[in-house]
């Protein structure tokens, strides 16, 4: 939980870095993902960054693809991440009502 909420590294490599690489992109600072984004090309390389992106990309659509079906949470799914949705508050977002 502490690296999705931004205070640890998630015993991921530059973990801190790549999640406020994640936080710039959906904040929609030019500036800020600017700096950002020199910084991990700059301590990652620029292969990493075209790598973070993508895997950033393809997550974010997986969810609209998810979202835009309105395909559901299966059973087991639902119970295993009963704990994790309510602290970070993911069923209170209005594309989780079909809103």
């Amino acid at each position: 939980m502490a690296a999705v909420v931004g205070t640890g590294d998630g015993g991921v490599a530059h973990g801190l870095l790549l999640a406020r690489l994640v936080d710039a992109m959906f904040e929609r600072e030019p500036d800020a993902l600017a700096a950002v984004r020199d910084e991990v090309v700059e301590r990652m390389g620029g292969a990493a960054l075209v790598d973070a992106v993508a895997v950033s990309a393809n997550f974010h659509m997986m969810t609209r693809i998810a979202d835009g079906t309105g395909t559901p949470i299966d059973e087991g799914t639902a119970a295993m991440s009963e704990q994790i949705r309510a602290e970070i508050g993911v069923d209170g977002y209005v594309s989780r009502h079909g809103s």
